[in-house]
């Protein structure tokens, strides 16, 4: 049974939230004490003990973060257009450069960056961004109105239900799950907010004591939230006997740099050191220097116009690299694969294989070995080109999903982590659902409650999809 709690250090996540015609998942805010070995005091992120840097301070109301579905828009502010107003979030000025900000930037300016990263200015208020997903604010109490995710939801209800699960000898499963995963994002923040106000307790603590087993695995991550529960996993693959290498690639590889940037706050804030400096601490040789350079990387985001003249120069330079040579310039070719955007990577797989015969893929599995091949081709197949219509990593995550069910047994604490990761972003899981259905004839949903049993199996359908809950919740048997 995985134990959540971690050091009195904690710095709580701020969870994904589904926004109108999509779907809401079970996530939920974590903060302040858990008792001991919980987390740590009160307050909703890095502002309470670690002051600025995280998503926190005021916001420069230049910034734009990125929307919850699709690309980002452009940097800096829209076409002025006489008597409109900027909208929201939009106001004069530039938006800082794509990227996060060089990791040798500290103090007020590396703070300044963290201010700005991943949020979105709603009036006075802030919404931070991750996983392109809306989340609370990680330094003070949650949104109120006029902010993704809040329908004027007050929680003091579903503190009495959820007190009534909790209460006495034993849990009453069915009620908690119920009350905790119809809850957007933003509501679950304030209902972690008025549960400490009503108990006095911690609602991660209340939820990990009177759980167990992979029910308490599910709704723990879940209540987590996306930040947290990446640094989490971070801990786990670089703690240990040895370094879980896959782990590891899923999390800082291929992601936006708004997203690498607040991961690696998160995790120096509770963890005392920077992700750079785990790494360099539990890895050596061409393993430890593929993800230095990731998180070293300045990687523009995703709505960045594709250049074709550097297209056709990365071209020529992998080829020259790797193909058209004897042995292979590994520097050279990852610092083009690590460096550029999904669109940039599309472009550069199908100019490849027009002018060389072959796909990016193969050319990886022909030039590289272990994890650095893994961590190249788990970045390249997100731009397949022959699947980009599904959506960018759509295909890949599909398959990485199905992998996690198919043959004898299934791998429960890999489905679990894929399954609470995909879901944060609703589009691209909804993507994800519809490819996996046309893919495999058969339902995520269906395939995931024909591979999990009872409250396991509950959770794990209901943190598949919260519009479809009542639906899951009727054909899956509640086995106690």
């Amino acid at each position: 049974m995985t134990n959540f709690h971690h050091d009195n250090q904690g710095i709580p996540g701020a969870p994904g939230v589904g926004g109108p015609g999509g779907f809401q998942m079970p996530q939920a805010q974590a903060p302040g004490s858990g008792g001991p070995g919980g987390f740590g005091g009160p307050g909703y992120g890095l502002g309470a003990g670690y002051g600025g840097g995280y998503g926190g301070g005021q916001q420069n109301p230049s910034y734009v973060a990125p929307p919850t579905s699709g690309y980002a828009p452009p940097p800096g502010p829209p076409p002025s257009m006489p008597g409109m107003p900027a909208g929201p979030g939009f106001a004069s000025g530039y938006a800082p450069p794509p990227g996060p900000p060089p990791s040798s930037y500290t103090g007020a300016l590396g703070q300044q960056y963290g201010q700005q990263y991943g949020q979105q200015q709603y009036g006075q208020q802030i919404v931070t961004y991750y996983l392109n997903t809306p989340i609370p604010p990680l330094d003070g109490p949650p949104p109120t109105q006029g902010v993704p995710g809040h329908d004027g939801y007050n929680g003091n209800a579903d503190v009495e239900k959820l007190r009534d699960a909790m209460r006495g000898i034993g849990t009453k499963e069915s009620l908690l799950i119920q009350t905790i995963t119809p809850l957007s994002a933003m509501n679950l923040a304030i209902l972690s907010a008025t549960y400490r106000a009503a108990t006095g307790k911690e609602l991660i603590a209340d939820v990990e004591s009177e759980t167990s087993g992979r029910l308490r695995d599910v709704l723990a991550s879940l209540v987590l939230g996306p930040v947290e529960y990446d640094v989490k996993l971070l801990h786990e693959a670089l703690s240990g006997a040895g370094t879980d290498e896959h782990l590891l690639t899923s999390l800082i590889a291929d992601r936006s740099p708004s997203d690498l940037y607040l991961l690696n706050q998160a995790y120096r804030a509770r963890h005392r050191r920077t992700l750079e400096e785990a790494v360099k601490g539990d890895l050596s040789g061409k393993t430890e220097r593929i993800y230095t350079m990731i998180l070293a990387s300045n990687r523009p985001s995703d709505n960045t116009p594709v250049d074709l003249q550097l297209v056709e120069a990365d071209v020529k330079a992998l080829y020259k690299a790797g193909q058209g040579k004897i042995g292979t310039d590994e520097i050279a070719f990852c610092n083009i694969i690590i460096n550029r955007t999904v669109p940039h990577l599309t472009a550069l797989w199908e100019s490849y294989q027009r002018q060389h015969g072959k796909t990016l893929s193969k050319v990886i599995k022909n030039e590289f070995s272990g994890h650095t091949k893994s961590t190249l081709l788990h970045i390249v197949t997100a731009a397949n080109p022959k699947h980009i219509t599904d959506g960018p990593r759509v295909w890949r995550d599909v398959k990485l999903l199905e992998a996690t069910m198919k043959g004898m047994g299934t791998k429960d604490d890999l489905l679990i982590r894929r399954l609470i990761r995909t879901h944060w972003d609703q589009i691209h899981f909804t993507n994800v659902k519809r490819t996996y259905e046309r893919k495999y004839k058969k339902s995520l949903e269906a395939r995931v409650a024909s591979e999990t049993s009872g409250d396991y199996k509950k959770a794990c359908a209901h943190s598949e999809d919260s519009v479809q809950m009542r639906e899951i919740l009727n054909e899956v048997v509640y086995e106690l």
